[in-house]
């Protein structure tokens, strides 16, 4: 034991947090500003890299630096991290109880090394500070975080720097025969050292993953959905109707889908201008996804042209359901938006012949049927009724 050189292992465990800190700065300018608190972590390493090269100068600069400092950035570095987790998770930061734990420690260690001098004391202060600070992270990641395996692995990583920790607060509240210097070679300073260090090391590369995670997600995301609607798009819409016949197949279901087409729309835009337009296809999206069912899908397949895919609804039940969302659309609920209807056309045919383009030819016919008599109706094809 007495051959490891703490000094030096502490000054070699600034440089991951320093070198993940530029990474995460880097990121954080690259990445779309929805994904939030990659600053803080980037700021967060930064500090911790500069608390474990005061750390390492222990006894070479002057205490003030080496103890108050030092620990006042460790404080402010394992505070940021949360505010940070709070905001990628999009819950409220603990502001207060950040600066509330940065101020009373950095007071606590000063007054502890010039006022009354106690080791052991600023050891137990900001161990306690620490697990309070570890135990809200790893809470905030193990219950409000996604459940993937980089957010569960960063959680994991404060669990130990929270047990660790804890462990390192009782242990100083009775040091025994343990001498007061923070680079002593007894057992309990060897393994929280350790164990700190080598987590500062995991946890600066699990903010890494999970940012590049949640940036993945939301490509994905952001691929599957029309930009203006959020709804569904084309190509996402096919994968689901794939799923959606198989399962129908299996149950010895119909299958049925609805092709919605808004009255009139080139007029609206031509008349109230786009943006108008916009907000109209918009309010359609949200007011029709409010009253689907939970199996039930809406798209954008281009313009003003949706579609729907029904779970388990016959032919009768969907033009009930049609009529219902026909109806629905053309109460006027936005009164800055002008008054709007919409056509639809039914299709439902057999699960093996119910595939996406058969669905979208019968629907498009009961569309075009609809729009022939008159528009604001619902209409069917012989296929669907046959089925239904």
């Amino acid at each position: 034991m007495s051959s490891i050189d703490l000094r030096t292992v502490i000054l070699m465990s600034s440089v991951m947090p320093g070198l993940m800190s530029i990474v995460l700065f880097s990121l954080s300018r690259s990445f779309p500003s929805s994904i939030k608190g990659i600053r803080y972590w980037a700021a967060a390493a930064a500090f911790i890299a500069v608390t474990a090269v005061l750390l390492a100068l222990r006894g070479a600069v002057a205490d003030g630096v080496s103890v108050v400092v030092a620990n006042t950035s460790l404080l402010i570095g394992i505070g940021l991290s949360l505010i940070g987790t709070e905001l990628f998770f999009e819950r409220e930061p603990s502001w207060s109880l950040v600066i509330v734990a940065i101020l009373f420690g950095g007071a606590s260690v000063s007054w502890m090394l010039w006022v009354h001098p106690n080791y052991f004391g600023r050891v137990s202060c900001m161990t306690a500070l620490l697990t309070v600070f570890y135990a809200a992270h790893t809470r905030l990641l193990l219950f409000w975080g996604s459940r993937n395996y980089n957010t569960l692995f960063l959680g994991a990583m404060f669990l130990i720097l929270s047990v660790s920790t804890a462990i390192r607060f009782i242990s100083s509240m009775s040091p025994g025969d343990a001498a007061p210097d923070l680079f002593a070679h007894d057992p309990f300073q060897l393994t929280y050292l350790a164990v700190n260090n080598f987590m500062s090391l995991l946890v600066t590369v699990g903010f890494v993953m999970v940012a590049t995670n949640r940036l993945h997600a939301q490509l994905e995301r952001q691929s599957a959905t029309d930009p203006l609607t959020g709804l569904l798009n084309r190509r996402a819409f096919g994968i689901l109707h794939a799923k959606t016949q198989e399962r129908a197949r299996r149950l010895g279901q119909p299958l049925t889908m609805l092709i919605v087409d808004l009255d009139h729309f080139k007029t609206i835009n031509d008349r109230f201008g786009h943006d108008t337009g916009d907000r109209v296809l918009v309010d359609f999206a949200e007011r029709v996804t409010a009253v689907l069912g939970p199996n039930d899908h809406l798209a954008r397949f281009g313009g003003e042209e949706f579609a729907i895919l029904l779970a388990d609804a016959n032919a009768q039940e969907a033009f009930g359901r049609a009529s219902a969302i026909r109806q629905l659309v053309q109460l006027r609920v936005d009164r800055d938006l002008p008054i709007y209807t919409c056509s639809i056309g039914v299709a439902c045919l057999d699960a093996t012949d119910a595939s996406l383009a058969r669905l979208s030819s019968v629907a498009d016919r009961a569309l075009y049927r609809a729009k022939s008599n008159g528009r604001n109706r619902v209409e069917l094809t012989d296929e669907a009724l046959a089925a239904g």
